[in-house]
């Protein structure tokens, strides 16, 4: 969750990016491949060089067919003079691999290049699953190893998809034929259509199925789909710069990475989609800072990564105004549906699995996921949830408050409050800037004060897509029960946002005679929150303020109510729980400086880089040390979890990159029960623990409350506040709530 701000400087500190149109050049088919998978032995260290990167064709073939099908990657064969560690990495590589499990065991034997041209029909080149080279009879059909020469994708301000030219064809049933590339850790398909796009008539409307593309047709899955238009900013700059891909309406693309492209008649291995965070007003599926080549190659997954429709254009809903049938609402939340749909109908072709679907995303993008698991049309779309450093103490929104600011925008554009047509007419331009001040005159109303800044927009509770908000479905047992579920947040997740209201230390002073925090909602309880004996000032500390503050709204929006949904939702889901101790600063990894105050800490988004390990996509930036250490621990939780629903290995299993990891092996994760309140602390040592956040988290539930307990559709509106603030000799303080995603 960042704030508006936040992305901005984000976006500004970015070199402007120039897109480059990637070129199609001749290349082959996957389906007349018949069987191709990357295998990386991947660390996720950029120090490390010696990584064992391979092709796998497991079709198996006669020598010479095998070396031309190498070729026709524009690789030659594996070496059969490599040094014998390289052999015996190669060995390790085949027997724990996730990629091509099946395709492995299926033969010992593989084809391999000789230095020359053999010299007789038995002098042809093979190597063994113990890393033994010997000849073989040519004709003998075996699998072949090709070396895999593609570097890893680096974006850069030039070329933010990175080297595009080892390209290769997928065959579709629908869509045309699709081009796209490889680099060392995936087969990359960008700026695939899941849905109509969403301008002139589709503007404010349901996401609309796409027609049907000839398979002679080929599309140039080489370049992103464009990110979903942003909400305006101050500087004209932001405006013309997104992070990855240039912005428009027309954004309904996601983007396939895949370490297999397998053979028709093997299961897929699971599947990851992804939803970005960003206010649910920014950012974009196709920023850098979610390039998961590392969570693809050493997790055996494939990922999919999403745009949706931001704003209002992702909000919209004028009920009884405007009929549902044309404008339904929660239009954001349906483009994560029909992207889900797509992948259910089309992932096999790119070696996914459809009935082993895991959904994931961070903040906006872990609220998505509550979305999802309230909605009963989702239900059959996925298996598995991972929501990141969602502020679940939030609730979703209702229907008025949508309508509130879709009419207050339609007046803005001229338009009375029930003429769709007239604002289905206006440039995108004029919609987006319209919303700006009808998001302001709705939040000032009476009642509205509990809708943040940053949080203004969110998924809404209308009675149809949506019933209600995902407490009370849990307590009637009408959520997603068939999913497993693994949620928690980071140690210190509204440290991000206190520089942007406080940026400078803040003691305790003296002549203090109240602290009042203005959180632009009903001010007694967050006063009352700050009376509480576990956020006590300390007159010491020179910082004491920023961090009780930082860790009491962490309590109050994250910590907290996740342990009491947890409670909840463990009488009929498995939960597993945790909390980041240890993280990454995302704008660390784009070579940004890291506020200085979450220096020491683990803020809200500190938890993206070690889950995609995505620390060195941009060059000059590297993810060495205890960075890739955590990075790998964080990926093979997760990606067993896609796997098996369980973030533990299973016992006696020595296939994957988690079967190995003593950071993971050595500490197991205990499923939630209400009995030990059970969180896993993670941290390169990770720790399981219960209640350990128990006690300070009953007072806040006993004596605060969370906001979703207290506002929101059908539940009671605060009394209206005037502003206040923080009264010291020396300091106003005006603290704000979480705002973004």
């Amino acid at each position: 969750m960042l704030t508006h701000n936040a992305v901005q400087f984000l976006l500004l500190s970015l070199v402007a990016i120039s897109f480059v149109q990637s070129a199609l050049v001749n290349a082959p088919s996957a389906t007349e491949l018949d069987g191709v998978h990357l295998l990386l032995d991947n660390d996720v260290d950029t120090r490390t060089t010696n990584k064992t990167s391979v092709i796998l064709l497991s079709k198996k073939r006669n020598y010479q067919d095998s070396i031309n099908a190498c070729e026709a990657l524009g690789e030659r064969g594996y070496p059969a003079n490599s040094t014998g560690a390289s052999n015996d990495a190669l060995s390790k590589l085949l027997k724990m691999t996730l990629v091509a499990e099946a395709e492995v065991k299926s033969s010992w034997r593989y084809w391999i290049r000789d230095a020359n041209a053999p010299q007789n029909r038995t002098d042809c080149s093979s190597i063994d699953r113990n890393g033994q080279v010997s000849k073989k009879w040519c004709n003998n059909q075996y699998p072949a190893i090709c070396i895999n020469s593609a570097p890893r994708r680096q974006a850069s301000s030039t070329n933010p998809e990175g080297d595009t030219s080892r390209q290769i064809k997928v065959p579709t049933n629908n869509l045309g034929t699709l081009q796209g590339h490889r680099d060392s850790s995936a087969f990359r398909f960008y700026g695939i259509p899941y849905a109509q796009p969403p301008v002139g008539e589709n503007r404010f409307a349901a996401p609309k199925s796409l027609r049907n593309q000839n398979a002679s047709t080929l599309v140039d899955s080489n370049k992103f789909g464009h990110a979903c238009t942003q909400l305006p900013s101050m500087n004209s700059t932001y405006d013309n710069v997104v992070l990855g891909a240039q912005e428009s309406e027309d954004c309904l693309y996601l983007n396939v990475f895949t370490p297999t492209l397998k053979n028709e008649s093997i299961i897929g291995i699971p599947v990851m989609v992804y939803v970005h965070g960003g206010s649910f007003t920014s950012l974009s599926g196709t920023s850098p800072v979610f390039e998961p080549g590392n969570l693809v190659s050493r997790g055996g997954v494939v990922v999919v990564t999403l745009n949706y429709r931001l704003g209002i254009f992702g909000l919209f809903q004028n009920q009884p105004a405007i009929s549902k049938s044309a404008a339904p609402g929660n239009l954001a939340t349906r483009d994560h549906i029909a992207a889900l749909q797509w992948v259910q109908k089309n992932i096999a072709t790119f070696g996914g699995d459809p009935k082993q679907v895991t959904i994931f995303g961070e903040s906006a993008g872990g609220w998505s996921m509550r979305a999802l698991l309230s909605a009963p049309s989702a239900f059959d779309l996925y298996k598995n949830v991972i929501s990141q450093s969602d502020p679940i103490g939030l609730p979703f929104s209702g229907p008025d408050f949508a309508a509130e600011i879709s009419q207050r925008t339609l007046l803005n554009l001229n338009c009375t409050s029930a003429n769709l047509t007239c604002a289905q007419n206006k440039t995108t331009d004029q919609v987006r800037d319209a919303q700006v001040s009808a998001m302001q005159a709705a939040q000032k109303l009476p009642g509205n004060q509990w809708v943040q800044d940053g949080a203004v927009y969110r998924p809404c509770v209308d009675g149809d897509l949506i019933p209600a908000n995902l407490d009370d479905l849990i307590k009637q047992g009408k959520y997603n029960a068939r999913a497993n579920i693994m949620w928690g947040s980071t140690k210190d997740e509204y440290g991000l946002f206190i520089p942007a209201s406080l940026p400078n230390p803040v003691p305790v002073d003296a002549n203090m005679t109240q602290t009042i925090l203005d959180l632009d909602g009903d001010t007694a309880r967050y006063q009352k929150l700050m009376t509480s004996p576990y956020y006590k000032f300390n007159s010491s500390d020179n910082d004491t303020v920023r961090d009780q503050i930082s860790r009491a709204i962490t309590d109050l929006y994250w910590t907290c109510p996740y342990q009491a949904l947890s409670r909840e939702a463990a009488q009929s889901s498995k939960v597993y729980t945790y909390r980041f101790d240890h993280g990454r600063s995302f704008m660390n990894a784009l070579g940004l400086n890291t506020s200085s105050f979450c220096i020491g800490k683990v803020c809200h988004s500190d938890d993206v880089v070690p889950l995609f390990g995505s620390g060195d996509v941009f060059a000059g930036v590297q993810q060495t040390g205890d960075d890739a250490r955590f990075s790998r621990q964080i990926i093979d939780r997760v990606a067993t979890f896609a796997w098996t629903g369980n973030p533990n290995p299973r016992k006696g299993n020595k296939i994957g990159a988690a079967a190995s990891n003593p950071d993971v092996t050595q500490s197991s994760w205990r499923a939630y029960s209400s009995e030990r309140n059970d969180l896993i602390e993670l941290n390169l040592n990770s720790t399981m623990s219960k209640d350990v956040d128990k006690a300070r988290c009953d007072w806040v539930e006993e004596n605060v409350k969370f906001d979703y307990q207290l506002y929101g559709p059908g539940k009671q509106k605060p009394a209206t506040n005037t502003t206040t603030t923080t009264t010291t000799t020396t300091t106003n303080t005006v603290i704000q709530t979480p705002t973004g995603a």
